[in-house]
């Protein structure tokens, strides 16, 4: 988006790229994926923030649950560059620490900051039936999704994560289950002092305090914060994590850490996951 509108400054509007906008806008990735795969179904796109791929996400599910469509593509992408991620620095919101494998460190008492990362993800969501009619491998089945807001702070979350909760017991309700049958979270824990312990709270006002234990972690540790991808690339990570039955770990303990939208998956009830 700099690159076009500097050449606009320069020639004082007039003259410029004649595809400048349709390549800077928001929502520019959808429009580009609809116009070459030929897609004539539903195409939109959404702008809120670290939610953007988890409200698209939520979209599609309702979208088939309704039967306005029956498959969606739900991509989340992330063009990292310094206008993406140095921005946050005044924030004080990036990590300090010169060592690529403790850096991004979720929940860890040492953590001073995010590390940004880029990248794509496409996740195929469809109807079961349609998925059956194809023979498709079934990675896992989303049951249910909630989203809240704090009204606390357009920079940080509220600090005892009342959204986090509230976005949380959402995700639960829509799904009919009780944190107890939850085995696993993956939390959006970025590594920021401040957000970390605001969903420390929050899991433990939903989970520990009424007597589940699921095992949590953020593969944040791993992979440094996707901003708008993160969404979409964990729930990624959740169904290979379902389907190949692993927990994913983190970086530095190497194993699963005990204790924005939600939402909640399962196996699909036709198989289970390996041992």
């Amino acid at each position: 988006m700099r690159h076009f509108l500097n050449q606009m400054y320069a020639a004082r509007g007039e003259r410029g790229n004649p595809m400048g906008v349709i390549s800077s806008i928001a929502g520019t990735l959808n429009f580009n994926l609809a116009a070459h795969y030929k897609i004539s179904g539903a195409v939109c796109g959404f702008v809120s923030a670290c939610a953007s791929s988890s409200h698209a996400l939520g979209y599609a599910m309702d979208e088939i649950r309704l039967g306005r469509q029956r498959r969606m593509l739900v991509v989340g992408a992330e063009d990292m560059s310094a206008e993406s991620v140095v921005s946050f620095s005044s924030l004080r919101a990036l990590s300090n620490n010169p060592d690529p494998d403790t850096a991004s460190r979720p929940f860890d008492s040492r953590r001073d900051g995010f590390v940004g990362t880029g990248g794509a993800v496409a996740l195929v969501v469809e109807d079961a039936d349609l998925a059956r009619e194809r023979g498709a491998h079934v990675y896992a089945e989303l049951i249910g999704w909630g989203q809240a807001s704090d009204g606390h702070s357009v920079a940080v979350s509220h600090p005892e994560g009342a959204g986090l909760r509230e976005a949380m017991g959402r995700a639960l309700a829509d799904a009919r289950v009780n944190t107890v049958d939850v085995d696993y979270v993956n939390a959006h824990a970025t590594s920021t002092p401040a957000g970390d312990r605001s969903e420390a709270l929050a899991l433990h006002a939903v989970f520990t305090s009424s007597g589940a234990k699921p095992r949590v972690s953020s593969t944040k540790a791993l992979t440094g914060h996707g901003l708008s991808l993160a969404g979409a690339m964990e729930a990624a990570f959740c169904a290979l994590a379902i389907d190949e039955g692993f927990v994913p770990g983190a970086a530095i303990s190497r194993s699963p850490i005990r204790f924005p939208p939600a939402w909640i998956c399962r196996a699909p009830r036709s198989m289970k996951p390996r041992a």
